[in-house]
């Protein structure tokens, strides 16, 4: 497996935030499922720990990345702060790569773990939409799971 094909997923990964972002009205950003996090924080917290993992390999390209507050980040904010550390993970993602110390995560193992924290952050924003009677519909959903063409 090159870094390319960890990339393109990583740009499938990206798209898929885009697009439950754009499913969520202004209202549904302030739902949360029970007494978990808003929509709105969970966009905000991944967000937030992207920037964590830029700070460490891309520390003086770090400083681009705003900083949310999780109760009042607006739609565009939330979408500029994705668009920036999308790029910016990707950019990691390369330079631990290229990168020969030893690392305690391989690139790989760094980059399935942040892929699986924001399906699990993604899953909790859709169980919002559901418990207050938003879930979207069915071709939606399924239309999320289509990484191929979001990738490439």
């Amino acid at each position: 497996m090159e870094i390319d094909d960890l990339l393109d997923a990583w740009k499938a990964n990206c798209a898929i935030n885009y697009e439950l972002l754009d499913v969520c009205t202004d209202e549904d950003l302030e739902l949360k499922p029970g007494k978990g996090k808003t929509i709105r924080s969970n966009f905000v917290h991944i967000i937030g720990i992207r920037k964590a993992v830029i700070e460490e390999r891309l520390k003086v390209r770090s400083a681009a990345i705003p900083s949310l507050d999780w109760k009042t980040a607006s739609r565009e904010e939330l979408r500029q702060g994705l668009r920036i550390t999308d790029e910016l993970m990707a950019d990691a993602f390369r330079k631990q790569e290229e990168t020969k110390k030893p690392a305690r995560w391989t690139t790989a193992m760094n980059f399935a773990y942040n892929i699986a924290h924001e399906a699990h952050h993604r899953s909790q924003i859709e169980i919002s939409l559901r418990l207050n009677g938003r879930e979207p519909d069915v071709a939606f959903l399924y239309g999320l799971w289509d990484w191929p063409k979001k990738g490439r």
